[in-house]
């Protein structure tokens, strides 16, 4: 049979297991939930990061917090993904509102 060795809450000082992730008397977090790591966590970060720009930075970020190897490497990977898709978005606008200008200058000048 195995022990569970138990540890004081930084808060409250109650006893608490060394499993536990909230205090049972406090509710104080006594460690953070490691990040989700499975293909289809992934697939999301990674469809939001190269869709959906800036909401991407947030995935990016808490990966890149986390000390395991493997959601560092999510969290690089959002943030290129992120940076790739908003200077997309940038160089399509600008060629848009290019167009769009010339186009209004034409019907403006009458040579339209």
């Amino acid at each position: 049979m195995e022990l569970i060795s138990k540890k004081q809450c930084p808060k409250c000082n109650a006893e608490v297991s060394e499993v536990d992730y909230f205090c049972s008397h406090c509710g104080k977090s006594l460690k953070s939930k490691p990040a989700d790591t499975s293909v289809s966590k992934q697939a999301l970060v990674y469809f939001v990061s190269l869709f959906i720009a800036p909401f991407g930075l947030g995935y990016a970020f808490k990966y890149l917090r986390e000390s395991d190897k493997k959601a560092k490497i999510i969290g690089v990977v959002s943030l290129i993904l992120t940076i790739v898709a908003m200077v997309a978005v940038i160089i399509i606008s600008k060629k848009f509102f290019e167009g769009m200008y010339s186009s209004l200058n034409l019907i403006n000048s009458g040579l339209y």
